[in-house]
């Protein structure tokens, strides 16, 4: 009897101790199971953030977008007559603006059919109107308001694909081009400016060596045309060659030109300033980035903004020739080259268009040196041209989108 007892109880202690051990092999493989998971977990996070950290990489910053005003409306307005790249705009002295040349066929450089037709915008009626056909076909020309109304085209590259030294000259009267006066050499993708006195100056670019027999990519001469004697006068070089550069009349009637350099690389961090007085030129401080394909604009205090260039640049700069130095002013939103600036009335500056063909719109307030998108362009667009009319109206115009050249215009009431 007592053996049996302690049988029985040998068993249930048996039994018990079977029982803990399943126990605590439950929670052995409970807790093993809860390590599993969590550690699944942790690596799927660190994926996902991995995932995302590379989708961040790879995309555009958000975009900062100025929430304090309303966005700025771009309405389609009239085309132009012609399809227009790398043509020549001038806003004349009657109100009227005139585009001339360019590119109306093929998407690379220096391919399709160059423009010899030149049109007339009015204001008034709102309508482009061919005015005569020019001589020669040209592509980035530049344009001269001569006294009395008649204008002047200069330079730029032939359809034969030579740089040109020939001029042509628009009566305004008759709409009949005639030739001008030729420049002391071939100009292309050059610079120029109206100087205060009258004259007007032409400054580097790709040019023909008549000694050498072949094109020269950059340059640094210079040569001043006088309408009173209808000449061409040679005035100093410049201390480097330049082509693909920007160049402005600032207040104190000296020229800065800014950048520059082959489509290709290098590009230029100097400036270069003109003293018309003397006929001298001088370097200026340095620039942060090289540029070519940007923008400057002189603001409404004098200094002068630069914006973008090729190499998906977002830093601006800031010029003060009182002072020769450089300041930063913001990066845009979107890296821009190619692009178009516009000063408008309230001082703030209208940046659209550019590599990528971009739509979104930037403006740059020189108050708070900041940056914001501020609307979108109907049509994305390389190489715009902009203007501001006397009446307050900003055309942004041509240029090459996704599907070849542009005619379109789009409009913006300042």
């Amino acid at each position: 009897m007592k053996l049996a007892l302690k049988n029985r109880l040998n068993k249930g202690s048996t039994n018990m101790n079977l029982i803990n051990d399943l126990k605590l092999n439950y929670k052995l493989l409970y807790l093993a199971i809860t390590v599993i998971l969590t550690l699944t977990l942790i690596s799927c996070g660190s994926k996902e953030t991995s995932d995302s950290q590379t989708i961040s990489d790879e995309s555009d910053s958000v975009l900062q977008t100025d929430t304090a005003r309303e966005p700025l409306s771009f309405e389609i307005g009239q085309a132009m007559e012609s399809k227009r790249d790398r043509f020549a705009l001038l806003f004349l002295s009657n109100g009227n603006l005139i585009a001339a040349g360019g590119k109306e066929v093929g998407m690379q450089a220096q391919s399709g059919n160059f423009n010899r037709t030149v049109e007339i915008f009015d204001p008034v009626t709102n309508q482009w109107t061919f005015t005569g056909e020019m001589k020669e076909e040209r592509m980035s020309p530049v344009l001269f308001e001569l006294p009395g109304g008649n204008v002047m085209v200069i330079g730029g590259l032939s359809g034969a694909r030579d740089p040109l030294i020939s001029t042509e000259i628009l009566d305004s009267n008759t709409g009949t081009f005639s030739m001008g006066p030729e420049m002391i050499r071939s100009h292309n993708e050059m610079g120029a400016v109206t100087l205060n006195d009258g004259r007007f100056m032409v400054i580097g670019g790709s040019s023909y060596d008549e000694d050498a027999g072949f094109q020269v990519a950059l340059s640094k001469e210079t040569e001043i045309f006088d309408p009173e004697s209808g000449t061409w006068t040679e005035a100093a070089p410049m201390s480097e060659r330049r082509a693909n550069h920007s160049v402005l009349i600032l207040n104190d009637g000296r020229v800065i030109v800014i950048g520059g350099g082959k489509t290709d690389g290098p590009y230029l961090k100097s400036i270069e300033i003109y003293d018309p007085n003397t006929n001298t030129w001088e370097f200026g401080a340095e620039m942060t980035k090289g540029r070519v394909a940007h923008t400057a604009t002189i603001l409404s205090d004098g200094n002068v903004l630069v914006v973008g260039g090729k190499g998906k640049l977002t830093l601006a700069e800031i010029y003060d020739p009182n002072t020769d130095t450089w300041a930063l002013a913001g990066e845009t939103n979107k890296s821009r080259g190619h692009h178009a600036a516009l000063l408008l009335a309230d001082g703030s500056v209208l940046v659209t268009g550019g590599i990528g063909y971009l739509t979104e719109a930037e403006l740059f307030d020189p108050n708070t040196s900041t940056w914001n998108v501020v609307g979108s362009l109907n049509t994305g667009r390389i190489r715009p041209a902009v203007t501001r009319l006397s009446d307050g109206r900003v055309l942004i115009m041509a240029g090459v989108g996704k599907d070849g050249m542009l005619a379109s215009v789009e409009v913006y009431q300042d």
